[in-house]
């Protein structure tokens, strides 16, 4: 996925070189020189010695609109991290509790398992957040190239597997509403191998992220001055670093389409489709069974809002990615500052989605998991009747 950055300042030189015919090139790299001792470099295969000290820019005073980001940034890495965590605590409990009761076996439902997955992977996607929020503040990535790409790994994953899991999610239910009699669908086991399997898929998908991004070095400005006495250039640059996926053109044509087709335009029909079949069914079956006492209205209200919130949250940040990789195609130039912060917002709203999920589906959950609680309760006082009226027809008859 094509990063945002701010646009790459030109080339500034300084300086002057009296007893020299030409100006010192601009050290682009740093791969442009060898290390001698100390400051001193050789550089230009050997051709030019250089007195050599790198810097980075000042910090320039935060701008509103980043300000902005930052804030609303922050708002999402503490509410989801915190709001993700508790989820994930109830779950461990809510399990902890089904593997101490004598009824655990009467237990089918494994909604549970596809929801703490999506926590997992919202709160992994959010602890991307930290660097954002650095990026923005500062103006330059500082945290070198291996945090840089377990920062795109661990933001798209979890864009791609959380989308992967909703779309799961939509298919249980899909089955346990039209299709009750195939609850192999909905075992432990299958559970467990379509997490496993999206999870590999997103993998595979974002391998080029893991390969090719990288922190590059972006010089901002040089300033030289020749010694003729030593013979030595004494330069100064003052350098950036910015997190990028640094991918070729194919390599970047490729992943673009492929993460879109396969990470969104796909699970999107998938999602509509369940839900649309979902309402189908539950409206049918209360024409014909009026009294069955099914919220149809709330519970169309919930399935339309899973196709409604994730083609909110993630359609324009889509439609984004398309744009800035065939922006990035047909022009050079930089994108513009008012138009970086657009697409700086666009980019919130999968974070949104990260931050909120479990407020969600976890109210969601909350209320099958009274009615789960409910229906055991129900079958323990039908055992319970049978087994006094047992009692006290052996009584009588004695």
């Amino acid at each position: 996925m094509p990063v945002i950055g701010p646009p790459q300042s030109g080339y500034t030189f300084l300086g002057h070189t009296p007893d020299r015919k030409h100006a010192l090139s601009p050290i682009d790299s740093m791969e442009q020189c060898d290390h001698v001792t100390g400051e001193n470099y050789i550089c230009f295969n050997g051709t030019t010695n250089v007195n050599l000290r790198n810097t980075y820019p000042s910090i320039q005073e935060v701008a509103p609109r980043h300000l902005f980001l930052v804030c609303f940034y922050s708002a999402c890495f503490l509410i989801g991290i915190c709001g993700n965590s508790s989820i994930m605590t109830i779950i461990h409990n809510v399990l902890t509790k089904r593997a101490g009761s004598r009824y655990v076996h009467k237990q089918k439902d494994y909604t549970i398992f596809y929801i703490g997955s999506l926590c997992v992977v919202d709160f992994v996607m959010l602890l991307s957040l930290p660097t954002c929020i650095s990026d923005i503040v500062i103006g330059f990535w500082m945290f070198g190239t291996w945090i840089c790409k377990l920062h795109h790994v661990c933001s798209s994953l979890g864009r791609v597997v959380s989308t992967f899991i909703i779309t799961a999610m939509s298919f249980d239910r899909y089955i346990a509403v039209c299709h009750p009699l195939k609850s192999s669908f909905r075992s432990k086991k299958c559970v467990m191998v379509i997490v496993f399997s999206v999870s590999s898929i997103a993998l595979i998908l974002l391998s080029p992220l893991l390969g090719y991004a990288e922190s590059v070095e972006i010089l901002h400005k040089q300033t030289d001055r020749y010694d003729p006495q030593l013979d030595v250039y004494n330069v100064t640059r003052i350098r950036f670093y910015k997190c990028t996926d640094n991918m070729p053109p194919e390599v970047i044509l490729f992943f673009t389409l492929s993460t879109f087709i396969l990470g969104y335009a796909i699970p999107l029909i998938l999602i509509v489709f369940f839900n649309v079949q979902i309402i189908t069914t539950l409206r049918k079956h209360q024409q014909t069974l009026p009294s069955s006492g099914i919220p149809i209205t709330r519970i169309s209200i919930y399935t339309s809002l899973i196709a409604v919130t994730y083609f909110v949250f993630w359609t324009p940040y889509w439609l984004s990615n398309i744009y800035s990789f065939m922006k990035s195609n047909t022009t050079n130039n930089g994108l513009s500052e008012s138009l970086v912060f657009i697409l700086y917002c666009i980019h919130m709203l999968p974070y949104i989605g990260c931050a909120s999920n479990w407020i969600f589906y976890g109210l969601l959950n909350t209320q099958l998991q009274q009615k789960t609680d409910s229906a055991q309760i129900s079958l323990r006082v039908d055992r319970n009747t049978v087994a006094a009226e047992k009692s006290t027809f052996f009584t009588s008859k004695s």
